[in-house]
Order: structure tokens, then C-alpha cells, then sequence
């Protein structure tokens, strides 16, 4: 993926924003499900969740790649990513470039996003930006707190099968409660924007043989003032457990502390 350097119209906000989306993305990812069973009674309901809550640590490692679209009244924004994540090593390192019509001009931004124990170390147009994450960063991870919140708080049905990446998988929705829109608002990620969670819907494509996913499909609305927004989410993950080796590069050791700042 080519860097493309931003120009001095990129606003602090559009940074920030495409950080966001990553780490948010990041947070529903990596994880393996059993394979729901049918929603003909409640005792099958918990049993489904209860199997996949059960397997939800059992991928410490994987590679992704995530294509999020989000469209506003002002323009759209489009970002691609590909990602790798080692849980067991608490480090991980995802790059990004978003295309966006949200600025005076159409931008291209690149990111480099580097996590390592309770440090994002982040690149944009080659400088460096270093700041600790609050919280527990790893074990929330480790435990994908998004992820089970969607499975305890949504309805799962099964939807049918699709091939992913040669892989039979069977499609299994997440229906929104209030509950889970509620878990959402509250998440560190939606506080930190300020935006109000309107809907949300989300698709799980499990094996039936391993019990991995190797697919993600979100879609949130969202409100932010008078401003509604609408994103798509596609993620598709590969190399479960596989080794994943990830180096810190030596410029970011140097980084400056902080957000990027605002031209």
C-alpha cells in the first residue's frame, strides 16, 4: 500500500477520526465463536452464547483486512486496512489509508498504528505520535469486552452459509437491542466522539469445523449534533493462531508525546 502524504488541510478531527475507527474495529475482531444454534427456544439462545463466550479467547493471534465506508451530509470517508495482532505478546500493528471528501480537498491520509503493552504509537505522513491508552488496554482485548457484549445483549439466528476466502461459513446476525445500543453509547470510543448510537446491525461468518470467524460485517448509524452518520464495516480475518511477529520501528522509540496536533 502506497504512503500518501497529507497535506496541510488535514484537520486534527479527520486524524483522530481514522485512529478511531481502527481501534474500534481492532476491539470486535479477532476472536472465535462456537456455532450458534437456532432460536426455536430460550434454553438454546444461552446455550449459542454461552459456547461462543466460551471460545472468544481462544485466537491469541490473527491478520485482517477491513474495509470501512462512512458516508455523512458532508461527504464520505473511505478507509482500507490491514491489520496484525498478536494478543499474547500485547502488541499489535494495523495500517491505513483513509480517502476522504470530509476536508477542503479530497485527501488521501496514511496511518501506521503500533500497540505495544499500554502504548499507541501512531505515524501520519512519517511523524510519529506516541500516548498511553487508559485502562487495562490488553486484558479487555485479550477478552474482546465489544465483542461480548454484542453476543450476551443481541438476539443470534442463523442466516443462512457463504464461502469466505474458500471457507464454507455459516452467516449468524446479532440482532440490536436496547441493551446493546446502550453498551455501545457507553463504550470509551463513543464517549470520546460524543456521537449517539441510532442503529446497529452485525453478522458473524463462523466455520462450522473450527469455530473461527473469518468474517465481520457492521453497520452503525450515529448522531453527532445535527450531523447523521452512516458506516460500513467489512472485515475479513485469516491466520488464527498462526505466529505473528511484530517490531516496533525505530523511529516511533523517538515519537513525540501526544495527539497529533491541529495544523
Amino acid at each position: 500500500m502506497q504512503s500518501v502524504e497529507p497535506s496541510q488541510n488535514v484537520t486534527h478531527s479527520t486524524r483522530t477520526g481514522a485512529i478511531l475507527a481502527v481501534v474500534l474495529v481492532v476491539a470486535l475482531a479477532g476472536c472465535s465463536g462456537a456455532m450458534p444454534g437456532g432460536q426455536e427456544s430460550a434454553d438454546e439462545d444461552e446455550v449459542a452464547q454461552t459456547d461462543i463466550l466460551e471460545e472468544i479467547e481462544a485466537v491469541d493471534s490473527y491478520q485482517y483486512e477491513m474495509t470501512r465506508t462512512v458516508e455523512t451530509e458532508d461527504g464520505d470517508e473511505t478507509i482500507v486496512s490491514e491489520g496484525r495482532i498478536n494478543e499474547s505478546a500485547n502488541r499489535s500493528h494495523v495500517s491505513s489509508t483513509a480517502d476522504t471528501e470530509l476536508i477542503s480537498e479530497n485527501e488521501s491520509v496514511r496511518i501506521d498504528e503500533y500497540i505495544v503493552e499500554d502504548t499507541l504509537y501512531a505515524s501520519i505522513g512519517g511523524d510519529w505520535f506516541q500516548m498511553e491508552l487508559e485502562g487495562n488496554v490488553w486484558e479487555e482485548s485479550a477478552q474482546l469486552a465489544a465483542q461480548t457484549d454484542f453476543i450476551e445483549t443481541g438476539t443470534l439466528t442463523e442466516e443462512g452459509t457463504e464461502t469466505v476466502n474458500g471457507v464454507e461459513t455459516t452467516v449468524v446476525s446479532v440482532e440490536a437491542t436496547d441493551e446493546l445500543k446502550s453498551e455501545l453509547q457507553n463504550s470509551p470510543t463513543f464517549q470520546a466522539t460524543g456521537a449517539t448510537v441510532d442503529d446497529v446491525s452485525y453478522e458473524l461468518y463462523v466455520d462450522e469445523e473450527t469455530n473461527y470467524i473469518h468474517k465481520i460485517d457492521t453497520e452503525l448509524t450515529t448522531t453527532t449534533g445535527n450531523q447523521t452518520t452512516t458506516s460500513s464495516t467489512e472485515m475479513t480475518i485469516t491466520d488464527h493462531n498462526e505466529p505473528v511477529d511484530i517490531e516496533l520501528p525505530a523511529d516511533a522509540e523517538n515519537a513525540e508525546e501526544g495527539a497529533p496536533p491541529t495544523p
